[in-house]
């Protein structure tokens, strides 16, 4: 229990809030993301078929799939 807190004697913190602290600062420096994305199977299923025919898909395939499945073209 005592772990979680800054030794009132010594001053040094814990080793859990020195990771804390460094994890925040990574986030705070690094890009912002938006919310993740959830794909449901059916959009899984067509978007495997479409790559397994061409790894690499036109901008028009990828503008059609995006309406096909509700999703982001990105």
């Amino acid at each position: 229990p005592q772990d979680d807190y800054k030794d009132s004697e010594t001053g040094h913190m814990s080793d859990k809030e020195v990771c804390n602290n460094e994890n925040d600062e990574q986030n705070l420096g690094g890009k912002r993301r938006g919310p993740r994305t959830t794909i449901k199977a059916k959009q899984l299923e067509t978007l495997k078929a479409a790559f397994a025919a061409t790894p690499k898909p036109t901008r028009h395939i990828r503008e059609q799939l995006a309406q096909e499945t509700g999703l982001n073209m990105r």
